[in-house]
């Protein structure tokens, strides 16, 4: 009896082993087919992603193309041709940029790049006074100033220092800087004094009409607020009294010729001055006195409005009217340069060519109900 219960619980014992090995198949069985099924999924889903990865590569290489095809368009036509001799300026305004990329530009570097206009109706902007302006010591051997020192932005400083360098290679010395960068209190101090010497006779704006036509500018409407003018003038060590005023010098008439070879011009024409050669502009720049102001404007911009003839105001109109413009010199680029509208203040962004090796970006001042232009200079 006892040998028949063994038994019997031998056979349960190995029934349940079978039922639980079986159990184990089963479950190897079915995690090796979930794998499986796990697998063929990944596998659809990567060939699905491949898919899109592909299609996406495809329509961006197809707008790359499209976009190249474009710039190609653009490059292929063809640009109206310069003189081969020569200076020349060429009207680019019905051909846009090609091959661009974006430009930064801070609103400081805006207002003291060169081409901030500043005459008795545009003032110079507040903020101007925000700028670092570096001081000229009268004891600097490259540049003589009068007085203990004269202030100017660095743009300015650094070509007049050229400029002079130049002249004096050419046998020309003995520059003296006599005035630059003028505070608002300081313009309005000359301003008021002048104003008192004439206010028995004027008032209102036939005063006004009388200052600024002494050579006094209505504070705010100054040159020498906008830190990039310099009166000039000529020191001889031992021979403080000159014979002849600086204009009627060897020295005044090389500043006429080359200054503009390094981006300043002559701020004021008036008929005759500084010598006969000089035509008046004082009906554009409202400035009718005989004052020895240069301005910095930056290399191409001068380069233009020497070749041209232009003061400052008539330039900017002329870039209102042309403005995508080329300037070559013997046939080949030297500059192009592009003025667009809608600057509201503040940094900005505009687009420059790709193969230019220097870019210069300055506000011009030319805001009307709060909008106004930015000219911008690439240099090849």
């Amino acid at each position: 009896m006892a040998k028949k219960r063994t038994s019997d619980a031998y056979r349960k014992l190995t029934g349940i082993l079978i039922i639980l090995f079986v159990l184990t198949a089963l479950c190897g069985a079915g995690y090796i087919l979930l794998d499986q099924s796990i697998q063929v999924q990944q596998a659809e889903n990567d060939a699905r992603a491949q898919t899109e990865n592909e299609l996406l590569e495809a329509q961006y290489q197809q707008a790359k193309q499209e976009e190249q095809a474009k710039e190609a368009e653009g490059s292929a036509v063809q640009w109206p041709e310069p003189k081969q001799q020569g200076w020349d300026v060429v009207d680019l305004s019905n051909f846009p940029l090609t091959n661009t990329r974006a430009y930064d530009a801070t609103r400081m570097e805006l207002i003291t790049s060169g081409m901030l206009l500043v005459n008795r109706w545009h003032a110079v902007p507040d903020d101007l006074a925000q700028a670092e302006f570096l001081v000229v010591h009268a004891t600097d051997k490259r540049i003589a100033t009068a007085g203990n020192s004269v202030k100017l932005l660095s743009p300015a400083i650094t070509a007049l220092g050229d400029m002079i360098a130049e002249a004096k290679n050419a046998g020309l010395e003995h520059y003296n800087v006599e005035e630059g960068y003028r505070l608002r209190e300081v313009q309005q101090d000359k301003y008021d004094k002048r104003a008192q010497e004439y206010a028995n006779r004027y008032s209102g704006d036939a005063l006004t009409d009388k200052v600024v036509a002494s050579g006094i500018s209505v504070p705010g409407t100054s040159e020498y607020e906008s830190g990039l003018s310099f009166c000039m003038g000529r020191y001889a060590k031992g021979d403080p009294i000159m014979d002849k005023k600086f204009h009627e010098l060897p020295q005044s008439d090389w500043l006429l010729e080359h200054s503009w070879e390094y981006g300043i011009i002559f701020r004021f024409p008036v008929q005759g001055y500084p010598n006969a050669t000089v035509t008046d502009k004082s009906y554009k720049t409202g400035q009718n006195s005989k004052l020895s102001i240069y301005r910095y404007v930056g290399k191409a911009n001068a380069a233009v409005m020497h070749i041209l003839d232009f003061c400052m105001e008539e330039y900017i109109e002329y870039l209102i009217q042309h403005p995508h413009i080329a300037v070559y010199q013997d046939g080949q680029l030297k500059y192009e340069i592009v003025r667009t509208e809608g600057y509201y203040g503040g940094d900005a962004t505009v687009q420059v060519t790709r193969s230019a090796q220097e870019v210069s970006v300055s506000t011009d001042n030319m805001e009307n109900n709060g909008m106004g232009g930015l000219i911008i200079t690439m240099a090849y």
